[in-house]
């Protein structure tokens, strides 16, 4: 991977939408460099999708919100239950929007998540509490979200 390629990825990873003749213009790289790139990119699987930018709220679900999740060591009556099996759980949330596994002195997972009011939250976060295997959950409201423009290419 080259400096042509990371500079792709930078911009990808911020401004997904942008088109092949954009990112060429932003990038000072000929079109189809960069449209044989990304394809490179995406046939490699160092590309694997591309995501919306939403405003959430103007959408029914506008409440956004971080919960940390602390495992079990042991559950009576069952051992240890494995990471996996609970995050399998958690992928059958619509609310959940991202799951990621963390090391971290006090919880081991982050979920992102949208709810539609703080009543919605609350009937998450007990649903949640019922996951064999989830010990305890702490919840962070999102208050605002800054969506930070491409960064600057430097050669």
């Amino acid at each position: 991977m080259d400096q042509k390629d990371k500079a792709i990825i930078q911009v990808l990873g911020r401004r997904a939408g942008l088109t092949s003749r954009q990112l060429s213009k932003m990038l000072d790289i000929p079109i189809s460099t960069v449209h044989r790139r990304i394809k490179k990119l995406e046939h490699e699987g160092v590309i694997i999708g591309y995501k919306a930018m939403i405003n959430y709220e103007l959408t029914s679900w506008p409440i956004g919100v971080l919960l940390f999740i602390n495992l079990e060591e042991y559950t009576p009556g069952k051992g240890h239950i494995s990471k996996n099996i609970i995050l399998d759980a958690l992928k059958t949330y619509p609310e959940i929007e991202e799951l990621i596994e963390v090391q971290a002195a006090m919880f081991d997972i982050v979920i992102r998540a949208r709810v539609a009011s703080l009543r919605g939250l609350s009937q998450l976060v007990e649903e949640l509490r019922g996951i064999e295997g989830i010990e305890e959950i702490s919840a962070a409201i999102i208050t605002d979200e800054v969506v930070l423009p491409p960064p600057t290419i430097v050669d």
